[in-house]
Formats: structure tokens, C-alpha cells, sequence
């Protein structure tokens, strides 16, 4: 059975990757087009063809720019003929630098060199530019640039790291933590999350594990 697109709100859909909900894209139907967040590892592409298939894809947004988050964006760009958009503080790493900013050597090993394809930035986002109606956040301490994304209308707030739910049901979570050492900064990382759920989002959908309540996420460790 091919891969299909699961609807998570109003227009916003959660597409598995592997292994199952570990690793998702989300896209976020905008007025022009599709927006699609998180492309995945470099293997990603064929679960990426068969989920947007059909789909008019016109950007692609990433919350950072570690290697399993964009390994498949250069391949999803050409593929799709969407542009490329993402923190402007991570954008030059991107395109011709290190993306290994990792405070521990095993996110600097092994998954920073997720990232070997690169291309041209064509939107460099800042705090407060809109994607597909969601306003984008600044979200720093995984990574310097991390971004959310947030729809202020019914609360829904999308962002690409953080614990990650391995429950189905969002409202009963069970966390799998991240390593210290996979984030940049920790007690950024910490700061951030605060931030967050400050804004007591209704719904949390993440680029991995499933969506979860906002109380039972502003409730979890880093």
C-alpha cells in the first residue's frame, strides 16, 4: 500500500518517514501550493515521491538544517520545483559550510554529514515571515537557528525537535528523550521550549514522533 499524508488539522499533514513517525514531514496546505516541512534523511526521497505524489508542492520549509532533517531537501527541491526556505542564521552553513553544531561528537560524526547535498537558499527566514499562514518562531538551542512554525488561530504550533512521542494518542504521551549532546546549545535548548509553551499551544506537531496535546509537551523534558 503506498505511504499517504495523515490529517493531523485544518490544513496541515503528517507524512511518516522511517522508521514510521521517528522521522515525519509535515505539509502545510497554503493559498498558492503546498508547503512541505522536513525532508529527512538522504534515503528519504522515495517515501517523499510517494507521499506528494499528485501534490503541488510550491516551498520547502526546514525547521534546521541537521541531516536528518534535510538530507532529502536538495533531491525534494529538484524533484517538486518547490524553492528552498530556512533560517537565515543557518542558511550559509547550508549552502557551502558545517552544519555539524552539535555539542557531542556523535551528532557531529554521525549525523551532520546527513547533510552532503546541498543548494541555493532562496528564502532566508527571520521571526515574524509567515509560511503557509503560520508565523514563523525563532527556536534556538538544537541548532542556532531552529525554527517553529505557529498558527495562532486554533493554537497549532509545528516545530522539528524536542522529545519525541512515541504515543498515538496525544493526549497520553510517552517520551523519548534526545541526548544532550545532539542539541547546540542545552541550556538554550531548555530556554527555547519555555518560550513555547508559553504560548499554551493547543496541538504540537513535530518532525518526529506523533502530534501531542501542548500541555502534556510544555510538561516534558528536552
Amino acid at each position: 500500500m503506498p505511504p499517504a499524508l495523515q490529517p493531523v488539522a485544518d490544513g496541515v499533514l503528517l507524512g511518516a518517514l522511517f522508521p514510521r513517525h521517528l522521522f515525519n514531514t509535515v505539509v502545510l496546505e497554503g493559498p498558492a501550493g503546498d508547503v512541505v516541512i522536513d525532508a529527512g534523511f538522504p534515503w528519504s526521497g522515495k517515501r517523499l515521491a510517494g507521499l506528494l505524489q499528485g501534490r503541488d508542492v510550491v516551498e520547502h520549509a526546514v525547521t534546521h538544517a541537521h541531516g536528518d532533517h534535510v538530507g532529502s531537501s536538495a533531491w525534494l527541491c529538484a524533484h517538486t520545483g518547490a524553492t528552498l526556505s530556512m533560517s537565515a542564521v543557518e542558511a550559509d552553513g547550508f549552502e557551502h559550510g558545517s552544519v555539524a553544531w552539535h555539542s557531542g561528537a556523535i551528532g557531529r560524526i554521525g549525523v551532520a554529514p546527513l547533510a552532503r547535498r546541498r543548494r541555493t537558499v532562496d528564502r532566508r527566514l527571520e521571526p515574524g515571515d509567515t509560511v503557509a499562514g503560520f508565523e514563523v518562531l525563532a527556536q534556538p538551542g538544537h541548532s542556532p537557528g531552529l525554527l517553529a512554525f505557529w498558527r495562532a488561530a486554533d493554537r497549532l504550533l509545528v516545530v522539528g525537535d524536542g522529545p519525541i512521542n512515541v504515543s498515538t494518542d496525544p493526549g497520553a504521551p510517552r517520551w523519548l528523550p534526545l541526548p544532550a549532546g545532539l542539541h547546540h546549545d542545552p541550556a538554550a535548548t531548555a530556554a527555547s521550549r519555555r518560550r513555547m509553551a508559553a504560548l499554551e499551544p493547543a496541538l504540537v506537531v513535530s518532525t518526529h514522533g506523533h502530534p501531542v496535546r501542548g500541555d502534556r509537551w510544555a510538561a516534558a523534558g528536552c
